[in-house]
């Protein structure tokens, strides 16, 4: 009876975790998206995705993750989880939902506090990303990819995700995404942060 007890305090507990790592990228991209001083190099991407098919943030988010999901599934699954999935599923609702009440609360900040706001967004985006990578419960999709990658060419994650952070900003900015001098910060930062942040993580345990 208590290892059923104890089974059940361990699923729920992965899944307490995984929620809370969706709900940071959420967040995160939710006020990057508010912020509106260039988006995050992800979020470039959906938004030309969003652009391009006439839907929401949130909509586009979780066809990108769809796809990705597939291809991670394919070629990375050392690296895929229940995480994986249940992080993609939340995190374009939270998108949505973090984006609306932030609207909504009428604001109206200069482009110093809005360029703050960005970066609180980009550190909470990051460390939901770091959470993710650190607990082992499945990275998200893109992660998952980038982590097989370097499986095979043995380069730091920071540089891989920079170089897959340029190319999403590419293709991104083609589909009709907004570019702006917060995708600089994003692609010279993400890997960097996501990193930072994981090692601190790793002293922690």
């Amino acid at each position: 009876m208590m290892n059923i007890k104890m089974k059940i305090y361990h699923i729920l507990l992965k899944g307490f975790i995984i929620c809370c790592a969706g709900c940071c990228i959420g967040i995160g991209v939710g006020i990057i998206l508010y912020a509106n001083v260039g988006s995050d190099t992800v979020t470039v991407f959906q938004d030309g995705l969003h652009v391009l098919l006439r839907i929401t943030y949130g909509q586009a988010s979780r066809i990108y993750n769809f796809v990705l999901i597939i291809i991670a599934l394919l070629i990375a699954k050392s690296y895929f989880g229940s995480g994986t999935i249940i992080s993609a599923f939340i995190t374009g609702y939270v998108i949505d939902f973090t984006f609306d009440v932030l609207t909504a609360l009428n604001l109206h900040l200069d482009f110093w506090l809005l360029l703050i706001v960005f970066l609180i967004g980009q550190t909470i985006y990051s460390i939901g990303l770091s959470i993710l990578i650190r607990c082992n419960l499945g990275m998200n999709a893109l992660e998952c990819i980038l982590y097989r990658l370097i499986d095979y060419i043995r380069i730091d994650y920071k540089w891989v995700r920079l170089v897959a952070d340029s190319f999403l900003t590419v293709f991104g900015y083609l589909l009709g995404g907004i570019v702006g001098i917060g995708t600089i910060l994003s692609i010279v930062c993400t890997g960097v942060m996501v990193d930072t942040f994981s090692k601190i993580g790793r002293k922690c345990d």
